[in-house]
């Protein structure tokens, strides 16, 4: 195999957070209808019932003179504050008013060009004053409903209106010149905003998406370049590093270095209804909606900052008793507190808390931390209370619950089997048991021995990894439950893998399945009996053989056996030293990678890359973890809206809904786990999907709803999906911060 060793260095980067803001927060008014930022980084917000400023995390009413005065628009110029109230142009140099005038229609914009000359757009007239003077120089009649203005160099005025295109004002004798969309190739006749670039060219906003003039005859649009924004354009702002924003009717796009990313309900906004946005100094954005705004904040963080703030909320929410660590169901939308909400068992809480564990081992391992050691070992002990607790030895329960957790008592009561603990505490535990936990268990136990244990552990360990394949060999290789039936999925018995047809979809995974359990075994116990089980299965039963091509691709339908397989094989080559061996399992694994890898998923590259040592595309991973977000509440999201994704229409073939080619952004998509889809492009968006998507005018296109998950901001994730793969790649030397 080859001998590639490449570890990439990633230093601080940019990550961004929101915080919601509305009327509870001291907004005077959620109907917002501008903002804008002062050089201090204040920000000014107007609404129909006032103007408002953000101070220390509230927002407190900025004195207008005016009762709840309907502020139609605010903007900065130099240290000057303009607001437009009706039809009053109010300006203020700090508190005091220096200007109170009165026009013939609402005050639409205020700009101040390089000359001090001061340009004034109301909804029906342009007015234009020298610097120094009193007089207006210019006053224009609009052609239209004024919306939006912009000057250009050398004091090229255009205006945006409502219904009636752009206007230039040009000639020695002033006069509007018009572009509409039916005499140019202007999108559209409806203007929401307006911006001149330093080459001199026109940004233009409307409702059917962006354009581009430059100030002569050429046009561009999203259907000449594809980076132009597709969507109904609300507003735009531009940082001070030429990044664009701009706010549409379904969320707010980013451009940067002509890259679109989407920011959309509702992990970043309260509502799809983006109505308006700012930008300030330090890049703070600001969008607003008809729901209130949202404030994304952006600073500078390394990888392992992010890794210890996320886990610090996993370990403050999602640990459940004896140190099970799980998903934590919440009882209001988006709140995480103590005080509400908890965490339910699953069907899987052992595997869950196996990566877990190995999860914290791998940072103790990275970093020497005793808080991780001593959280790795309650979740070591908890973990192997699930062996001890069923009374059959070596067979491991799925789940513990006490009386005084919420679900105890319900679920598949014959499934639930009562019992008393080591200290004659009532219990329950879950039977049932599947290989998903043997996976769990070993992959755990196999981090936690080589990184963290003492001896005292290691012969627990020992113990409990002992019980648990002598259960396994002792009942030709299946888990056998309480009834005395092997349960369903626990099952690696080589003549059903083999030869019952079946079982032909798990022959190579159980397979690998079984390999690792027995080389993690024989690595940890030195017990003949495990390596000669090896070996029989290994030639007469040609297990090695099965995983040459373990995983059966299956169109990244399920990725439960994806996530299993990655782990298994992860461990049964760490532990293989014999290198002619280990390159057919690398057969397997590259099979499976060549498959997987376009889930984009950070772990499995990983994997790929430190068994391998070949290149595993980790500009995947890099962007996956930098763009992780650090809010881990399972929100409603929406984006089957955008004209930029490419649908994969093969799962209508059996039934089901389709799914996209390429998993979205981290930041723009569910927050899953490793074993779910990273294909699903909305989830539990149905609310606001159905009004908004768009049907194409293409009778053979796609025109129905795409498919939603549940997510409904009703669920906590761990830290787990984005800690265990960041604590595996710094282990291996893939990557360091």
């Amino acid at each position: 195999m080859s001998a590639r060793k490449i570890t990439y260095k990633i230093g601080s980067f940019e990550q961004k957070t929101r915080k919601v803001f509305t009327t509870a927060d001291g907004l005077k008014s959620d109907n917002i209808t501008s903002m804008c930022f002062s050089k201090d980084g204040t920000l000014f917000v107007a609404t129909d019932k006032g103007l408002s400023y953000l101070k220390d995390g509230k927002f407190n009413e900025f004195e207008t003179g005016i009762k709840n005065a309907s502020v139609s628009f605010v903007s900065f110029c130099e240290k000057t504050l303009y607001a437009g109230v009706g039809d009053r142009l109010i300006a203020f140099n700090g508190k005091k008013k220096i200007l109170n005038e009165k026009f013939s229609s609402p005050v639409v914009d205020v700009k101040i060009d390089g000359d001090g000359n001061t340009f004034i757009l109301t909804k029906t007239v342009f007015y234009k004053k020298n610097a120094g003077e009193e007089a207006y120089s210019i006053k224009m009649g609009v052609p239209g409903c004024g919306s939006c203005m912009t000057i250009f160099r050398n004091n090229r005025v255009y205006i945006g209106t409502k219904n009636n295109g752009i206007h230039a004002l040009v000639g020695k004798r002033w006069h509007w010149s018009s572009l509409d969309a039916d005499s140019t190739n202007l999108l559209s006749d409806n203007i929401n905003c307006l911006y001149s670039d330093p080459a001199g060219n026109l940004w233009i906003g409307t409702d059917k998406g962006v354009c581009v003039y430059d100030d002569n005859s050429y046009w561009l649009d999203h259907g000449k370049i594809e980076n132009l924004p597709d969507a109904e354009i609300t507003g735009i702002a531009v940082a001070d590093n030429g990044d664009k924003y701009f706010s549409t009717g379904t969320g707010l796009i980013h451009m940067h270095n002509g890259n679109l990313s989407y920011y959309g309900y509702k992990r970043w906004l309260p509502s799809p209804n983006a109505t308006g946005v700012a930008v300030s100094n330090d890049g703070t954005i600001c969008v607003s909606t008809d729901k209130g705004l949202s404030l994304i904040e952006t600073k500078m963080m390394t990888l392992e900052e992010k890794a210890k703030y996320l886990r610090e909320i996993t370990e403050t929410y999602n640990v459940r008793k004896d140190g099970y660590v799980l998903d934590r169901e919440l009882d209001n939308e988006g709140v995480v507190s103590l005080d509400e909400g908890f965490i339910p068992n699953t069907d899987n809480d052992g595997h869950r808390t196996g990566n877990y564990l190995a999860d914290l081992a791998l940072e103790y391992g990275c970093t020497k931390d005793k808080e991780a050691k001593k959280r790795a070992r309650r979740s070591l002990l908890a973990m192997i209370k699930l062996t001890e607790i069923t009374g059959i030895d070596g067979f491991v329960a799925r789940a513990v619950r006490y009386p005084d957790e919420r679900e105890y008592g319900t679920g598949v009561r014959h499934e639930w089997h009562f019992t008393k603990d080591e200290n004659g505490n009532d219990i329950e535990w879950l039977g049932e048991t599947s290989s998903d936990e043997i996976v769990g268990h070993f992959f755990g136990y196999a981090y936690y021995y080589d990184l963290v244990a003492d001896e005292k552990d290691k012969e627990l360990i020992r113990k409990t990894v002992s019980k648990i394949l002598d259960h396994i060999l002792d009942h030709n290789f299946r888990l056998v439950d309480t009834d005395g039936i092997p349960t369903t999925w626990a099952n690696w018995n080589p003549e059903l893998l083999n030869n019952d047809n079946k079982w032909a979809e798990e022959k190579g995974t159980n397979s690998l399945q079984m390999l690792t359990y027995l080389t993690c075994g024989y690595h940890m116990t030195k017990n003949e009996r495990y390596k000669e089980a090896y070996d029989m299965l290994a030639t007469d039963k040609h297990f090695v053989m099965n995983l040459m091509k373990y995983r059966i691709p299956d169109g990244h339908l399920c990725h439960i056996d994806d996530n299993h397989d990655f782990l298994m094989i992860s461990l049964l080559m760490k532990y293989t030293d014999d290198p002619a061996l280990k390159s057919i399992y690398a057969m397997g694994l590259t099979n499976h990678w060549n498959d997987a890898k376009a889930e984009k998923n950070s772990m499995y590259n990983f994997i790929y890359g430190a068994m391998t040592g070949e290149f595993f595309n980790a500009d995947d991973c890099i962007d996956e973890l930098t763009d992780y977000p650090m809010d881990l509440v399972c929100w409603s999201l929406y984006n089957s809206h955008r004209t930029d994704l490419e649908w994969n229409m093969t799962p209508c073939e059996m039934g089901m809904e389709p799914q996209l080619e390429t998993p979205l952004s981290a930041h723009e998509r569910r927050i899953v786990t490793n074993d779910l889809n990273r294909f699903i492009c909305d989830s539990g968006a149905e609310d606001v999907a159905k009004p908004i998507f768009r049907k194409s005018d293409d009778p053979t296109a796609f025109n129905v709803l795409p498919p939603t998950g549940n997510d409904k901001g009703m669920l906590l994730r761990t830290c787990n999906n984005f800690t265990l793969p960041y604590w595996y790649g710094r282990y291996y030397g893939l990557i360091e911060d």
